[in-house]
């Protein structure tokens, strides 16, 4: 697709919709066609303020930065010349810049209480941060420029209810870079932001909203919602095609056999046909094992599995689409799931603590994990074998890897 022009590109996505512009779905079609940056290191963040460069060609640390407490969340440009770092820890206001060129720490921004996952636009123009306690008892998102690592704007949005816990959680940007969307917790909101003008639209979410993904044509938001007394967890689908975003869709997690809910994260399959979505387990009951599956255009349950691994909350699409990496909160094993057969391949223990999260090399040869003992683990992607450990002397090291560029955890740029 890398060579379609305009009308071509129409031709495919089909005709734009009223809300979504031919721009948008040109960018679509640039970020689908692989052209950002697979950085030939994994950083790997660490809740101890540190970040750990591991150069894939040799399996080495070959640097150990400075970063922010709590900072165990980051975000890389499309061109994979900067890391966005967000401090995340009680009375923590920091993101920090990682030069990725000369493997230095580049600056520091303060941008408010406990930054909690900045999250870069897909043009790479900027940065979006949430965080996780309100300023000033309203909750902040900032805008960072990723030209001169400036803050380019700050808005402060009121809420009416005292706070529950967290305020915000994760965010996501449109395939077009236009509008910014992210959660608040407080009232329970999906928050959109339109940064051609800066205006703040809020929308309902069925309980507390903790994890927004952009389906792959750019049409749809479909939005992780916790549960609460009232709601079983599950998801709701916003027409973002419509300018006042209404939910064309509801889908609630079937929860089999399961006696501690609370969804986590969800994310479509590489191919778009599917959406992923995991049950964790609410506070510190991480007793979740559920991943279900749903079709993204029936928008209804097509099968589910349970993992060995408990507290199941990211599933980590490997680059060719064929297989998703569930790892967990609550032990120290990953479950590999075959997408075409919707069925598990192998659960695996690695390491000693609970595990983290996963990147893999651009030809998917190899994963690398991270674990809350402080140890990078690599795995062979074809025999699914640990074949290195990577030591960094720190726990509390399952902290998010980042080497390329994406509008969320675990889904890849679309080739």
């Amino acid at each position: 697709m890398s060579g379609l022009n305009r009308r071509e590109v129409l031709k495919v996505f089909g005709a734009t919709a009223a809300g979504l512009t031919a721009a948008q779905t040109v960018q679509e079609a640039q970020a689908q066609a692989g052209t950002v940056v697979w950085s030939d290191y994994v950083v790997f963040l660490n809740a101890n303020a540190k970040a750990f460069i591991v150069d894939t060609r040799t399996d080495q640390v070959v640097a150990s930065l400075d970063t922010a407490k709590g900072a165990t969340l980051g975000s890389m440009t499309p061109d994979a010349k900067k890391v966005y770092v967000s401090g995340a820890a009680e009375g923590e206001n920091r993101v920090v810049v990682i030069d990725m060129q000369n493997l230095q720490v580049a600056k520091a921004l303060q941008t408010g209480n406990r930054p909690k996952h900045g999250l870069v636009s897909p043009d790479g123009q900027r940065v979006g941060v949430d965080h996780w306690g309100l300023s000033e008892g309203k909750l902040r998102l900032v805008f960072i420029r990723t030209a001169d690592d400036t803050i380019e704007k700050t808005l402060d949005i009121p809420v009416k209810n005292p706070p529950k816990g967290v305020t915000s959680m994760h965010n996501a940007w449109s395939w077009d870079s236009r509008y910014f969307y992210s959660m608040d917790r407080v009232d329970d909101r999906l928050v959109v932001v339109d940064t051609t003008d800066w205006s703040v639209r809020t929308f309902p979410a069925p309980s507390v909203p903790h994890y927004p993904c952009i389906s792959p044509d750019g049409r749809e938001l479909w939005l992780i919602h916790e549960g609460n007394a009232q709601t079983r967890p599950g998801i709701a689908v916003y027409d973002l095609n419509k300018p006042n975003l209404p939910i064309i869709a509801q889908m609630e997690m079937p929860l089999i056999g399961e006696d501690a809910v609370e969804a986590h994260h969800g994310n479509f399959t590489q191919d778009g046909r599917y959406f992923m979505a995991l049950n964790r387990g609410p506070g510190n009951n991480l007793r979740g094992r559920e991943v279900a599956f749903f079709g993204s255009r029936s928008k209804r349950l097509v099968h589910r599995l349970s993992c060995a691994s408990t507290g199941v909350g990211h599933a980590y699409n490997t680059p060719d689409g064929r297989r998703a990496i569930a790892t967990n909160y609550g032990n120290n094993v990953i479950t590999v799931i075959d997408i075409p057969s919707l069925r598990t391949l192998k659960d695996l223990a690695i390491g000693k603590g609970r595990m983290g999260h996963v990147v893999f090399t651009k030809d998917g040869r190899f994963g690398y994990l991270s674990n809350a003992d402080g140890n990078l683990y690599k795995l062979d992607m074809r025999s699914l074998t640990v074949v290195k450990t990577i030591e960094t002397g720190q726990t509390s090291g399952g902290g998010q890897v980042i080497n390329v560029w994406t509008n969320l955890f675990e889904e890849l740029p679309r080739a």
